[in-house]
């Protein structure tokens, strides 16, 4: 059986925040082990187990194993909730890996007869997966050899890719809006699992909404190049639709704005923006926002939310996102189409200096006049 290759990245799933644990309680999940729809066997696995590998074996054969995978991460933002992400990798000889995400108290269920795909064993073939979401679905990626364009390589809506590309040591680019995600990809020659930081989480977008009169309005959110909602206030999609809009924002007569949180390719420009030392920040993001469109209850919200969270670093990079580099990753789509829409989002990379040099952007116009929408929302990069 074919084990990681490459850049393995310990993985986690993020479901949201489904309720908070004790800072001493043992977080854990419970593995159900089938065959045939009959429950095999049936253990307890806890955040300490993260590496331990569990030998699965019928008919005193070995047929495959279960990899433990966990990962700490923060519910919510400021980091004052921990969380335990629970990431089973299972593997059965010549068939797909397979991969189940869980948090406390999740009971996963594996059945080793009825949930593998066999692999064709006459064709070069994988499945790449993120260290955020798992699958890397419906992806397009060129690949490069020596800087010499080689061939395309698609992935299904599982993650799954097959190709008649010789193995070998490759460059695979993902190219959007003239911005390039890369990463080094060694092809073998058999089955294997392919890990790329290939997705990036956009945190808090707040959507303001402003009619001229009193409307009904469905909100939703696309991902033409894969990715999801993973958080929502209210719920997304199903609380999202029929939404009683004052002119004045007011949402239900309850909420100031619709908050979400997503994932998406991580393919952004990384070019035009600015270098700000942390002292001031706060001066920069009032005087972008405005220059930007944003009233100031809009800047109020934003500095309310970041300036307490972006304090760990001298300073940071700010790379804005207008609605040219949003609208191919994230799309809002309306019932009713506003006149003007204003989107910005901003990718951060903490700097030890200022030493890099960067061509400030050109802020796009706008105009706050008819039926307007504004969203900001704030990407923090991998790469410090």
């Amino acid at each position: 059986m074919k084990y990681f290759i490459g850049i393995l990245i310990i993985v986690m799933l993020i479901f949201g925040c489904n309720g908070s644990v004790a800072p001493d309680e043992t977080q854990m999940i419970t593995i159900e082990v089938l065959q045939s729809g009959t429950i095999q066997e049936t253990f307890i696995v806890t955040e300490q187990e993260d590496g331990v590998i569990y030998p699965i074996s019928f008919d005193n054969q070995q047929i495959g194993e279960i990899e433990i995978a966990t990962f700490n991460y923060f519910c919510g933002l400021p980091e004052d909730n921990t969380e335990v992400s629970f990431r089973v990798i299972s593997r059965k000889d010549n068939n797909y890996t397979k991969f189940n995400g869980g948090s406390h108290l999740d009971t996963l269920r594996i059945d080793y007869q009825l949930d593998f795909d066999a692999v064709d064993e006459n064709l070069i073939c994988g499945t790449m997966y993120d260290s955020l979401d798992g699958f890397i679905i419906n992806a397009s990626f060129s690949v490069w050899q020596d800087s010499v364009f080689i061939d395309s390589l698609f992935t299904d809506n599982i993650g799954r890719f097959e190709t008649e590309i010789e193995p070998d040591n490759y460059l695979l680019k993902a190219v959007l809006m003239e911005e390039s995600f890369e990463t080094e990809f060694q092809l073998m020659d058999e089955y294997a699992d392919y890990y790329f930081d290939y997705y990036s989480t956009s945190y808090k977008p707040n959507i303001y909404i402003y009619p001229q009169t009193t409307i009904n309005l469905n909100v939703n959110i696309s991902f033409p190049k894969s990715g999801k909602v993973i958080k929502s206030i209210p719920e997304f999609p199903k609380q999202w639709q029929n939404l009683q809009i004052e002119p004045d924002g007011k949402i239900n007569d309850k909420y100031d704005y619709l908050f979400y949180e997503s994932i998406q390719p991580n393919i952004f420009q990384k070019t035009k923006g600015w270098v700000v030392k942390l002292e001031n920040l706060t001066n920069f993001f009032k005087e972008n926002l405005q220059q930007s469109g944003f009233n100031n209850r809009e800047i109020s919200d934003f500095i309310e939310h970041w300036i307490p969270i972006l304090t760990d670093s001298k300073y940071y990079a700010v790379y804005p996102q207008y609605n040219k580099q949003l609208e191919p990753l994230i799309q809002l789509n309306f019932s009713q189409h506003p006149e003007n829409i204003l989107r910005l989002t901003y990718l951060i990379v903490r700097l030890d200096s200022n030493e890099i040099e960067l061509t400030k952007p050109e802020i796009p116009s706008f105009e706050r006049k008819g039926f307007v929408v504004t969203e900001w929302g704030l990407i923090f990069d991998k790469i410090k």
